[in-house]
């Protein structure tokens, strides 16, 4: 039985230490909602914020994902309204921002791409069209503080 217990544990370690643990800073307003490889925030008016990680495969650089991400939203009916660079520990990613509308709303869609090695960083956020407007500086300054690690 002890035998077990042991092993166990040793497999747990093995599974836990090829896991990426992503580090962001919340932005000012939101409530953090932290999973162990996906970090989740919401503002009280209900502005939407995720940064999570996926796999770098096939293994490509920021402008192949920045097209593929680009084609994606446009497929899914976004209206792209700007893309950004930004720099987060010294990688570069790619930021896009696309309309949508919902019901007599706008929403505004943020998707910013982050390109680790082996992982991807993708963070997203959803509001409102004011209201994501509210929170866009604090949702940027946590975007350029992405951290797979």
């Amino acid at each position: 039985m002890k035998i077990n217990y042991v092993l166990f544990i040793m497999v747990l370690c093995l599974i836990m230490s090829g896991c990426s643990r992503i580090k962001v800073e919340i932005p000012a307003g939101f409530a953090d909602k932290t999973a162990y490889n996906e970090y989740n925030a919401i503002s009280p008016e209900g502005v939407l914020y995720r940064v999570r990680y996926v796999d770098n495969y096939p293994e490509k650089d920021i402008p192949f994902w920045q097209e593929a991400v680009r084609v994606h939203l446009e497929k899914e009916g976004y209206e792209y309204l700007s893309h950004s660079e930004f720099e987060a520990h010294g990688k570069k990613g790619v930021l896009f921002e696309c309309g949508a509308p919902y019901g007599h709303e706008n929403y505004i869609y943020m998707t910013a791409i982050l390109v680790t090695g082996k992982k991807i960083a993708i963070a997203e956020a959803a509001g409102e069209f004011s209201l994501y407007h509210e929170y866009k500086d604090a949702l940027l300054r946590s975007v350029k503080t992405i951290k797979v690690q």
